[in-house]
């Protein structure tokens, strides 16, 4: 990362300018150089034929000959005298090819890697945002109201590849995007879900589960590490590849909170399902529309006798049920039973008090109302 930011700095040009300015000026030099020397040349050279030779010089040499013969042959030497240009010409082309080279190797993935850092921030505050819009829905329980949302699949990179001598080449390359709400099948079968049920076996309970969908950002970069954004049960993850596979962290805290003084939570179960097209790729700008369907009524669930009540969050892979336990056990009561086995975490209460909300989500891509 240092490496990293240490090239943005000197060769981006959105940091200080430096790597740009050295990059043009010692263009600016070869260039001047490569037309200067080859005229000091031929000056030099003309000079040196026009000068007369002694006639001792001549007697010496073995050389003689009229005026005209001298003229003639002095003629024919000065007319290499375009080699000095040719050569100029061809190291102008050969410095011009460098400078480039350089651009493309230092410059534009800097300012390609700029552009996706930025643009994976906005998608980070967009989630954040996203997740105060939906949670006001519930709190305030607005059903059959659609409040909508627009983000930037891309980080917009090739609207600008005029610049840089006018030459495609000189800017980068911009990243592309997919948002889309899905179920995400889980290890060992199924999707990703919560099961609740109560051990040892209470006769007045069901057991049930609720699969929990996401609302998922994946990019696609092309300077920099692509990452996925997540919503889910009313928390924000951020999903990107590490050394040793994927790594899965909590953004914002998902709706689970405990009870210091017992062995009890209080969950909201956040469903979401699609309406429409569940997903949508490309660069331009999307539009979210994100409506509260319904609002379960709050239970309260105890069951007697030393039972307790058993939650397991079955997720997408060992990464993201890693990203649960690391949140759970963050804010959860220190005698709280927490366990994970693979892709499962599982969670032991006394009471657990829940409800339910369920999201109807539509995507709109916005550049075809346009057209």
């Amino acid at each position: 990362m240092r490496m990293v930011a240490g090239v943005i700095r000197v060769c981006g040009r959105r940091g200080t300018g430096r790597g740009d300015g050295i990059l043009r000026s010692t263009f600016f030099i070869m260039m001047m150089l490569c037309i200067i020397m080859p005229r000091r040349l031929s000056r030099s050279r003309t000079a040196r034929l026009n000068t007369p030779r002694s006639s001792t010089s001549q007697l010496n040499s073995g050389w003689s000959g009229t005026a005209q013969s001298d003229a003639a042959r002095s003629g024919r030497l000065r007319s290499d005298d375009a080699l000095s240009e040719v050569i100029g010409f061809i190291l102008i082309i050969a410095i011009l090819m460098i400078f480039l080279s350089l651009w493309m190797v230092y410059v534009v993935p800097a300012e390609g890697r700029q552009q996706e850092i930025e643009h994976m921030n906005y998608v980070r505050n967009w989630f954040t945002q996203y997740k105060i819009t939906a949670d006001s829905l519930w709190v305030n329980e607005i059903e059959n109201l659609a409040l909508s949302n627009s983000i930037v699949l891309g980080s917009q990179g090739a609207a600008t590849q005029a610049g840089g001598l006018f030459l495609p080449i000189m800017s980068p390359v911009g990243s592309t995007g997919t948002i889309a709400v899905r179920n995400v099948s889980a290890d060992g079968g199924g999707v990703e879900r919560i099961e609740v049920r109560v051990e040892p076996s209470w006769g007045s309970f069901t057991p049930f589960d609720v699969p929990i969908g996401r609302l998922e950002f994946s990019s696609t970069n092309n300077y920099w590490i692509s990452q996925t954004y997540y919503y889910q049960m009313g928390g924000v993850f951020l999903r990107q590849p590490t050394s040793d596979g994927n790594g899965t962290v909590t953004r914002l805290a998902p709706l689970i909170t405990y009870n210091t003084n017992a062995d009890s939570a209080t969950l909201t179960f956040i469903r979401i399902h699609g309406i429409g097209a569940d997903e949508v790729g490309g660069k331009g700008s999307i539009r979210i529309d994100t409506l509260l369907e319904s609002k379960g009524s709050v239970i309260n669930l105890a069951p007697p006798g030393g039972r307790e009540v058993v939650l397991t969050f079955v997720l997408q892979d060992e990464s993201a049920a890693k990203g649960y336990e690391n949140y759970l056990k963050e804010i959860g009561n220190p005698t709280l039973d927490i366990s994970r086995t693979g892709n499962m975490v599982t969670i032991r209460l006394d009471i657990l008090t829940y409800s339910e909300a369920e999201y109807g989500i539509t995507l709109q891509s916005v550049a075809s109302l346009v057209e």
